[in-house]
């Protein structure tokens, strides 16, 4: 079978985040753009190389890509692995191959992608193609926007939003603004999974497609994003400060059990403040306040696996 050609984009500062997990490869120079470029080429592939500079846009370069009948492989993080497969989806007939050089990998380790370089490189030359569910925020009026980890509401999006104060205002302001956040008094939620409504007093929830998010969170161990449905975890009868404090565990790779933690499964998740509107994110970027939709699109990207 033909192979279509392929574009490479590599991020050269991907990775290095306080905490982050081991190296795609211990030594560098396997890593460079042109090594990774010989790799793929050494597999028999035809290999376009872009390196990201720092006001290019990884979608952007992919979609120009696809609509040429190109594959496109993204070195780097989530955040460029994100962008490129927000592009492929639009784009039915082409496929996303990943080297996970960020810090976290969530989206490569969700997806069961390889994490160390030869295995990953051997993936995107045999070809074999699976596709993965994205989750979607549904906005009235709107297209809305895809999710590949995991969505969430109240505290869990609060840690997000801190992080986006510290980007453009510094972080002892995001410290503040967290500490302000966490002290607000909690409000109730109505859930809605499947036409089905609940109300929990719990700080929040989380909305999973695949089982990593955040610094690593695996909330949802048990997520699969191929399965056409989200896990949906709610934090009943616990505090700001325990979630918080249970995420923390959780980005330290310790095991915890904790059985306030209730599990659900759906297609279709709505979320509304009851008494207040409440924070949101999707993939760590604020997506604003409830009420917010989200739903799984199955099978929309297809991915080098």
């Amino acid at each position: 079978m033909t192979r279509r050609p392929v574009l490479l984009l590599v991020n050269p500062v991907a990775g290095g985040k306080p905490g982050s997990g081991p190296n795609l490869h211990d030594d560098p120079e396997r890593l460079q753009p042109d090594a990774l470029r010989e790799e793929l080429a050494r597999r028999g592939l035809e290999v376009r190389l872009h390196e990201l500079a720092e006001d290019d846009d990884a979608g952007t370069l992919a979609r120009a890509a696809a609509d040429e009948g190109c594959d496109v492989v993204a070195a780097g993080g989530d955040g460029t692995v994100s962008g490129v497969a927000k592009a492929m989806i639009e784009h039915p007939e082409g496929t996303l191959g990943i080297l996970a050089m960020g810090s976290f990998n969530n989206m490569a380790r969700g997806f069961g992608i390889p994490v160390t370089l030869d295995a990953a490189l051997d993936v995107i030359g045999a070809g074999n193609k699976n596709e993965m569910d994205a989750g979607w925020v549904v906005r009235e009026g709107s297209d809305g926007r895809p999710f590949f980890e995991a969505a969430g509401v109240g505290v869990d999006a609060i840690g997000f939003l801190a992080v986006e104060v510290a980007e453009r205002r510094g972080w002892l302001r995001a410290a503040r603004s967290l500490v302000r956040a966490m002290r607000v008094r909690k409000s109730p939620m109505r859930i809605v999974l499947d036409g089905t409504a609940y109300r929990t007093g719990g700080p929040a929830v989380t909305v999973s497609n695949g089982p990593y998010h955040g610094m690593g969170f695996a909330v949802a161990a048990d997520a699969d994003p191929t399965d056409g449905l989200f896990n949906v975890a709610v934090f009943h009868g616990m505090s700001r400060f325990d979630v918080a404090r249970h995420f923390l565990s959780i980005a330290r790779r310790q095991q915890r059990r904790e059985p306030r933690i209730r599990q659900y499964r759906a297609k279709r998740v709505t979320i509304e403040g009851i008494r207040r509107a409440l924070p949101a994110h999707a993939d760590g970027v604020s997506i604003g306040i409830t009420p917010v939709t989200f739903e799984v699109r199955p099978r929309s990207l297809r991915v080098f696996r």
